[in-house]
């Protein structure tokens, strides 16, 4: 597990530029549960120092190049990461399709 974890994690900062290729419902999991490890232990620090998540905003290139080949591994265009913009129900949906939509290549079904 703990190997998996950490993979997962370096393989988000070795494709920090890559939008192609594919990213798996687990690694996608375990990526998020890692950011949210090292922003509860940072962004007091942070906050305090620096006044705002510096973690945060570096970690929103890579973020999105998950996404996006999450979104294409769901059989969703790329394009459909706007959909975050849509409070609450836009995010209720990204969750859902990225968390616990279906791998590969095939099309979806849902939504």
């Amino acid at each position: 597990m703990y190997k998996n974890f950490f993979n997962a994690y370096k393989e988000f900062w070795l494709k920090a530029t890559n939008f192609n290729g594919k990213t798996t419902r687990s690694d996608w999991w375990l990526v998020q549960l890692a950011n949210i490890i090292i922003s509860i232990i940072t962004i007091p620090i942070l906050l305090r120092t620096f006044g705002f998540n510096v973690y945060g905003i570096i970690c929103i290139l890579p973020q999105i190049t998950m996404d996006i080949r999450r979104l294409r591994d769901f059989g969703k265009n790329w394009k459909w990461i706007f959909i975050n913009l849509i409070p609450i129900f836009g995010w209720i949906i990204w969750f859902i399709w990225l968390g616990f939509g279906k791998s590969g290549n095939g099309k979806s079904k849902f939504i």
